[in-house]
């Protein structure tokens, strides 16, 4: 494993923009892969737990490091106060950061759901599964929303998003949604739930309305992106709503272009 200070240095936007200005990003990334990763296994320590990840190239180990490094508070606060026999739901769980390391935290009396509707992320993130030997991930390939029916998405390298007007018709994927309240009947309440779905978190909280208003539900951890969401939405917005299902809020930290919150009851 690389010394942390040099994985900081690798996602700062200066160091990468002097990479891309020279036209090596894809040499760099490379080297770096090679050097972060044996046998292309990033091995991670977090919370008193252990997991390896694994993907299919440099760019999404790449990825998988720069969240890691980069969201490593975000990703402490929304598992610390998973214990053994919780159930964790992962809203857009992508490669499996957060299910991994909540699968090892909640234990073989524990549930994790896994909610994850790109093939492709899917596909590495049962990979990852496999490789980490967690047995007690239910993963769900739908996309959770406010209904059930297609929900219009657009897929991008690291996942899908919710479709901007501006996208042209030809990237629209017709994902198969459904209201989380519906899509979880059969599973216990979780006890924490962490949203990141790239501007339809206003949709998935109001699908997730009964759930999140139950008071076996400790603590929400959402990801909101106010240039992403849609018309008539604003950060406000889903901050008034997750304090109207009984929720206070421990933290908000913005990052970049996000707003990373924590609220717990």
């Amino acid at each position: 494993m690389l010394p942390l200070a040099i994985r900081k240095l690798s996602c700062n936007p200066l160091v990468r923009g002097v990479a891309h200005h020279l036209h090596i990003t894809h040499f760099a990334r490379g080297v770096y892969c090679r050097l972060l990763a044996r046998n292309g296994e990033l091995r991670v320590s977090c919370l008193g737990v252990d997991a390896v990840f694994k993907t299919r190239n440099s760019k999404q180990l790449a990825f998988v490091d720069y969240i890691l490094t980069t969201e490593r508070d975000a990703i402490e606060a929304a598992l610390c106060h998973l214990r053994a026999g919780h159930t964790f739901l992962d809203v857009g769980s992508h490669y499996g950061i957060f299910s991994i390391l909540a699968s090892k935290l909640v234990g073989p009396t524990g549930k994790v759901i896994a909610v994850e509707p790109h093939d492709g992320a899917r596909q590495v993130l049962r990979e990852n599964l496999a490789l980490n030997h967690c047995e007690n991930i239910e993963v769900l390939s739908f996309a959770f929303s406010d209904k059930t029916g297609p929900v219009a998405l657009t897929y991008h390298e690291n996942g899908v998003g919710l479709q901007p007007s501006s996208d042209p018709s030809s990237t629209l994927n017709a994902i198969q949604g459904m209201a989380g309240d519906e899509a979880l009947r059969d599973f216990p309440i979780p006890s924490v739930v962490k949203i990141d779905v790239e501007g339809h978190e206003f949709a998935v909280l109001n699908g997730l309305k009964r759930t999140l208003s139950n008071k076996s539900c400790h603590l929400l951890s959402v990801e909101i992106h106010p240039s992403l969401l849609p018309p008539g939405i604003n950060k406000d917005s889903i901050l008034t709503f997750v304090k109207e299902q009984g929720f206070n809020f421990l933290s908000q930290a913005v990052r970049s272009m996000e707003v990373q919150v924590v609220a717990s009851r």
